[in-house]
């Protein structure tokens, strides 16, 4: 999640640098042989940071993790168990983990008719859906079978969108030789002839 305000934060030679964002960080930490991937919720993103990660001990002792220091270790621990270690070089402790790129959730694509694909693509001509099938024109527009029986039937959402009608026009073009010579009515009597609707 990226901020609209941009946060300050106040380095230790005097320089400002700032948070632009706020998002979770996926660790693996290797632990006597053994890795685990723990997720930190909450993590500030600063860019101007480069490649230097940085973990606060505030932070992990408000996310009830325990941090001991040593002389020359560091343990990260949570309901007694370690979970992470940290060796000190140049006066900084560094975390003996790496981290892990985000699970890239894949899309499962299964293979429909023509038809639907038709009605999806906004009622196009199934020779263009085809094409765009055929060609490669499109990813992930899988076609089930290409015989479509159906798609020979005229298709109503597109009979109705097609058809059209006559305006009756409210003043007659034909002069009346007196009362009554030209009657318009809506009453009519049912016709035998069948329509979309």
């Amino acid at each position: 999640m990226l901020f609209e305000r941009l946060i300050p934060v106040s380095l230790g030679d005097n320089r400002t640098i700032e948070v632009i964002g706020l998002g979770s960080v996926r660790i693996s930490m290797n632990v006597n042989g053994t890795s685990n991937v723990y997720e930190f919720w909450n993590m500030y993103y600063v860019p101007d940071m480069g490649y230097n990660n940085l973990l606060s001990v505030t932070y992990m002792v408000n996310k009830r993790y325990f941090v001991s220091f040593g002389a020359d270790k560091c343990e990260i621990s949570k309901k007694g168990l370690v979970i992470g270690k940290a060796k000190k070089r140049r006066n900084l402790w560094i975390l003996q983990g790496i981290t892990v790129p985000p699970v890239m959730e894949l899309a499962h694509v299964a293979k429909v008719s023509l038809k639907l694909w038709y009605k999806h693509l906004g009622h196009a001509m199934t020779q263009s859906v085809e094409k765009l099938s055929h060609e490669f024109m499109v990813t992930g527009l899988d076609i089930a079978n290409t015989n479509n029986v159906d798609l020979k039937e005229p298709c109503a959402s597109c009979l109705k969108g097609k058809s059209t009608y006559n305006v009756i026009s409210k003043k007659s073009d034909v002069e009346n030789l007196q009362r009554l010579h030209r009657v318009f009515s809506d009453v009519c009597r049912p016709f035998d002839i069948e329509e979309h609707n």
